[in-house]
């Protein structure tokens, strides 16, 4: 009954009229989740401290990212302490426990982390002090909607990560779909960003490997309803591809992420290297400016037709002219 009363509430805004916007846009709080584009940010919290990083993806903080207007981001999750598969110890085990900011690498709120593929590149700390800051941050705006793509490095139970979101508080934000997975991968019935808002579950959530509703019901398994195009563009880039990468059958999905992000690519014994580009070196190319992204976003729609490109993809999002927020509204169809 309280279920129903919410959604009728829901219906009335939108038949008397919307007068509040949603996620900054009146235009935007009739329109189901996987008909809007959200500005996202590639390794969303791989930004400085430490400076001049190989593995900076980004320049300004997930707090930062926010209140610019970032609403979707990727976000690698890494055991913070490695853990020998044999059972016994190893001198890599051992180094890297010289280096670990866990105190207890059996508990996951300690070994849960952000970090670039291992937390010796790259450790921005415990998943749950930067879910902490994104609860933080909803709490004070409450029409807003914020999406993780989180990619799961170390292959964790998605019950290792539920911790982190139950003890910052975000778990009550997130979204359990009523739906289940069909074969067809694709029509699902998402709710409006206005039926998001008023039933506060306004974050949602998708891993790349090891979800399982039955076990969490809000960590959504990301290629059950996402596609992604691809990312591994190696620099310079004269035309970034719009085809369907992942996953890999070629069957399309709900949602769109458009991955408008570059790398340098180094060959090694036969083996390729790839680090992030440089924010100097986007800056140089111009490729987040508006043009470029627009000229992505064309490539797209011979592709993909009029489908909205749900994740505008970008690493250092700040150079440029503002260009994927600018392109974000026009796929929306609103005013900057």
């Amino acid at each position: 009954m309280c279920g129903r009363i919410v959604w009728l509430v829901a219906s009335a805004a939108m038949v008397l009229g919307q007068s509040e916007p949603c996620n900054g846009h009146v235009e935007l709080c009739a329109r189901p989740y996987n008909n809007v584009s959200f500005a996202c940010t590639h390794n969303s919290y791989s930004s400085p401290p430490p400076n001049a990083l190989l593995v900076l993806n980004q320049e300004n903080s997930i707090e930062q990212q926010l209140n610019d207007g970032i609403r979707a981001f990727m976000l690698d999750v890494v055991r913070n302490k490695p853990v020998a598969t044999d059972g016994t110890s190893n001198i890599f085990n051992t180094i890297a426990s010289w280096f670990s900011h866990a105190k207890n690498a059996d508990d996951p709120l300690e070994s849960v982390h952000l970090c670039h593929e291992s937390c010796l590149l790259i450790d921005k700390g415990p998943l749950v002090d930067s879910l902490t800051v994104i609860r933080e941050f909803m709490d004070a705006n409450p029409r807003e909607i914020i999406t993780f793509i989180i990619e799961n490095v170390s292959g964790f139970s998605p019950t290792d990560l539920q911790p982190s979101f139950e003890q910052s508080g975000i778990a009550s934000y997130a979204f359990a779909p009523e739906f289940a997975p069909e074969s067809s991968h694709s029509g699902y019935k998402w709710p409006t960003l206005n039926e998001l808002i008023a039933q506060n579950t306004r974050l949602v959530v998708f891993m790349d490997d090891k979800a399982d509703v039955t076990l969490v019901p809000y960590i959504l398994p990301e290629w059950e309803y996402v596609v992604e195009i691809p990312y591994a563009n190696v620099n310079p880039v004269t035309e970034f591809p719009c085809n369907q990468d992942r996953p890999y059958d070629g069957v399309p999905r709900d949602l769109v992420v458009m991955n408008h992000f570059v790398y340098n690519r180094a060959t090694l014994a036969g083996k390729n290297i790839d680090t992030p580009i440089s924010a100097k070196q986007v800056e140089e190319h111009a490729y987040n400016s508006l043009d470029s992204l627009d000229k992505h976003w064309q490539t797209c729609r011979s592709v993909w037709g009029n489908r909205v490109l749900n994740f505008v993809t970008l690493d250092f999002y700040n150079i440029g002219d503002s260009g994927i927020f600018k392109l974000v509204d026009q796929i929306n169809g609103v005013s900057t």
